[in-house]
């Protein structure tokens, strides 16, 4: 069966039936919200279907009332992809033989149409903010959402919003940036080594049998089919932040012995969905360096560097080494590019240095687990001066930033565009810690920020992930949980509900500015004491008991 992909003339079409990719002028507030996932809704009976997320229609009409207040009715609204979950369904339809066709346009639209039924009230809530004042609301396509770059899905999304739908804007260039350009906001799935990264985004599109139909990145084929069979037992096995980690407790807890060929798929999605907002970054002034791994050794290891780089602990561990002693994932280090090879060292330092050090803001594992090994180095950078283990994720965001300028340059026909400020993303649900000092060094001054610079010692431009405007729950909290109430995985994960997360939902904002934004800032919507209301901080935690 031959797949041939669409690019260009379908994106040059679809680009232009909805809106044009410019931001909206300044001053206003930009607010970030993502991953939202709106789903499949009520099962028969009435009842929250076990797949659903998002069942918080109430807390996101206050949530939007307040922001109408806050930005005096200048919003702009950024829902930041994954709006809809479009990958689920409760019906058979979207199967095909090869695992790279998903969705054609007809039945994306019949997949949306029970969202939108089912989240009437959201949809609601959506309009009447749009209608206040000048606040407009503008979605970006994620992964999980892609269809919405179907031109048929995107025109209904807007048609939904009635009388308010002149406010509401689907970027069918997969992206919203600021009049001015300084502000660049995209879902996150496109960054290096994503595992639902679209080969030819924003057309993330094939045809079969003379039809257009969505593609399905490698990672959607690897882990959704797992997700959808087990979130009927385990309806928050997809609530955890960082999503990927879910997949290791969703085999915990059903006992998965072997996971056959589907061992070195799921290694990969493992390996390459790394969290590195999970660690405390400490200041360094830019004299620590990167070392230089030896890249011929690591080799020389075979497949079981690929185990190694997993801690004992982590619960994809034990069915890594089966799929490498039975030769089942042998192939995969040799797929490895050099910079994929860096990238699994410098993370592997990383956890090694904050279990070393015992830094319990971690949110990815209990820091007083086992470390792994550090790979080996190249004779010339041991020591402590070579202690800066970031290096792989600075250029993966720098790479990042560098493709979002050029799409600036190609929007305004400009070669000469302003330097982006401010880059936002989500994707992951795992929100960034207030965890760096960012120094200005050309004014000398220490400046404590959401998110980082991968640019060491300067202040932008920053990077802020928005984490999910959802109720999730970490590795830590899952094992606190356990403690408290003796639990296992397989009993904790039959019993937790969303209703039981934690009431909090993260964001960004960017405050109005005339010449140059201020550093993006990350709230929070909960229920505390006084009722609903924003926060620098989650100040609440799962509750078993709770209810909602």
């Amino acid at each position: 069966m031959k797949v041939h992909r669409l690019i260009g003339a379908t994106f040059l079409l679809a680009s232009t039936l909805i809106v044009p990719a410019r931001g909206l002028a300044t001053p206003r507030l930009v607010t970030v919200i993502s991953d939202l996932h709106m789903g499949v809704g009520f099962d028969s009976p009435g009842n929250w279907h076990a797949s659903e997320d998002f069942r918080w229609h109430e807390e996101f009409r206050l949530f939007l009332e307040h922001l109408d207040d806050e930005g005096s009715g200048a919003n702009d609204l950024i829902l930041n992809g994954d709006t809809f979950e479009l990958w689920e369904t409760v019906e058979n339809d979207c199967q095909y033989d090869d695992p790279s066709i998903g969705c054609t346009e007809k039945e994306a639209l019949a997949r949306l149409e029970r969202i939108l039924t089912a989240h009437a009230p959201a949809v609601a809530a959506l309009a009447r903010f749009a209608s206040s004042e000048s606040n407009r609301v503008v979605i970006v396509p994620g992964d999980h959402d892609a269809a919405l770059l179907f031109p048929a899905v995107a025109q209904r999304v807007v048609q939904a919003f009635g009388r308010a739908a002149i406010r509401i804007e689907v970027q069918m260039a997969g992206f919203w940036a600021s009049a001015d350009g300084k502000i660049f906001i995209e879902h996150g799935h496109q960054i290096d080594e994503r595992a639902n990264q679209y080969a030819a985004w924003p057309s993330p599109f094939i045809t079969h049998a003379g039809q257009r139909h969505l593609e399905r990145p490698w990672g959607q084929q690897a882990v959704a089919t797992f997700y959808g069979k087990q979130e009927s037992r385990f309806p928050t096995i997809d609530n955890l932040a960082e999503y990927g980690t879910g997949l290791g407790y969703g085999l915990s807890s059903s006992g998965v012995t072997d996971t056959g060929a589907e061992t070195a798929p799921f290694l990969r999605y493992v390996l390459f969905r790394m969290p590195w907002t999970q660690f405390r970054v400490d200041l360094d002034a830019g004299d620590v360096q990167p070392p230089v791994w030896d890249l011929g050794a690591i080799r020389a290891q075979g497949a079981t560097f690929l185990s190694d780089s997993l801690p004992d602990d982590h619960r994809f561990k034990s069915l890594a080494v089966s799929g490498i002693q039975d030769g089942r994932v042998s192939q995969m280090m040799m797929t490895l590019t050099d910079a994929e090879i860096t990238a699994v060292c410098d993370y592997r330092a990383a956890v090694r240095r904050s279990r070393r050090r015992f830094e319990r803001i971690l949110t990815q594992f209990d820091p007083q687990g086992p470390v792994v090994t550090e790979c080996p180095r190249d004779p010339a950078t041991r020591g402590g001066a070579f202690d800066y283990f970031w290096r792989s994720r600075d250029l993966t965001f720098l790479r990042q930033l560098q493709r979002a300028q050029q799409r600036l340059r190609e929007r305004d026909g400009d070669p000469d565009t302003q330097p982006i400020a401010v880059f936002v993303h989500g994707h992951t649900h795992l929100v960034d810690w207030r965890q760096r000092v960012l120094q200005s060094t050309s004014q000398g001054v220490k400046v404590i920020g959401d998110g980082f610079s991968p640019v060491r010692g300067a202040l932008t431009p920053v990077v802020v992930n928005g984490g999910a405007w959802q109720r999730s729950i970490t590795p830590v909290q899952i094992e606190a949980l356990k403690k408290a109430h003796t639990l296992t995985d397989t009993k904790l994960f039959e019993t937790l509900r969303p209703e039981h997360l934690a009431p909090c939902y993260s964001f960004v904002q960017i405050k109005p500015y005339e010449e140059r934004p201020d550093l993006p800032v990350i709230r929070y919507w909960q229920n505390g004491p006084s009722g609903w209301e924003t926060a620098a901080t989650c100040n609440m935690k799962p509750n078993l008991s709770s209810g909602g």
